[in-house]
């Protein structure tokens, strides 16, 4: 960035093991969605400057069990994991 503006051909930073990880998640999900496995899904990104969250399809039901089903991962990752709150975690929690 020059001044705020985007240098055309500059090189992209290179991605750190969270991003690469959050990034492996959205392909896999991507390929779910592109072979028709996917009727609804949510989305809660955290960025540098805040979150943002999105959903799509009619399915919301299944899209809030899935919630509740992420906040005892994420729970368990910042208590049970042996990790303390407000340390970050190495890696992203995957849903099996």
């Amino acid at each position: 960035m020059n001044d705020g503006i985007p240098l055309i051909g500059a090189a992209k930073p290179p991605l750190g093991k969270m991003q690469q990880d959050c990034l492996n998640v959205l392909t896999d999900a991507m390929e779910e969605a592109v072979k028709g496995r996917i009727s609804s899904v949510a989305l809660v990104v955290c960025m540098d400057d805040g979150i943002a969250t999105v959903m799509a399809g009619l399915n919301g039901g299944a899209l809030n069990i899935g919630c509740d089903d992420l906040k005892k991962k994420i729970h368990a990752a910042m208590f049970e994991d042996g990790n303390v709150a407000g340390k970050r975690r190495s890696n992203i929690v995957r849903a099996r």
